[in-house]
């Protein structure tokens, strides 16, 4: 079966995929990784060209939106599940199911990559934020205690200065 075959069976299959009975009119989770698949399979080869930006940018907006890194890839990985399932019952030729496969597995590496990297940047702006609470931290504590100091030092001067 061709690429272009094999990208219009599996678009036949969106809705069994993606579940979206359940969803009705909002876009299912997962939509971004079925949409990447399409994109993979209809450019075929080693190397799929635009599937990192497009992709990056869909799971970026996700998270943005406020969904955990976690239920980002458990959608991929429910796509995926189907994906392989829905590949199997459909396509009687190996070689078709294995193209499928690989698109997918690049598709959901992909996804599991992004996710690592936005993890890693939340990692870094969290540490960040938190080595300059500490260090907040640390300069009110040197004023508080010049200024406790000054403090007792005029309580000092004061005493003297109606001691005579």
């Amino acid at each position: 079966m061709s690429d272009i075959d094999l990208t219009q069976a599996i678009r036949a299959l969106r809705d069994e995929i993606l579940d979206t009975a359940h969803h009705r009119d909002r876009d299912p989770p997962g939509a971004e990784v079925f949409e990447a698949l399409l994109r993979a399979l209809s450019i075929g080869g080693e190397s799929v060209p635009g599937l990192d930006l497009a992709l990056h940018d869909a799971v970026a907006r996700r998270l943005a939106w406020g969904d955990s890194e976690e239920s980002v890839l458990a959608d991929s990985e429910l796509v995926f599940d189907r994906l392989v399932a829905s590949a199997d019952r459909v396509f009687s030729d190996p070689d078709d199911q294995m193209i499928v496969v690989e698109a997918a597995t690049q598709v959901a590496t992909t996804v599991s990559r992004v996710i690592a990297l936005a993890a890693v940047a939340r990692a870094g702006r969290e540490r960040a934020a938190r080595m300059r609470e500490e260090m907040t931290q640390r300069q009110l504590k040197e004023v508080l205690e010049k200024q406790k100091a000054t403090i007792l030092r005029l309580e000092h001067e004061l005493k003297s200065d109606f001691g005579r």
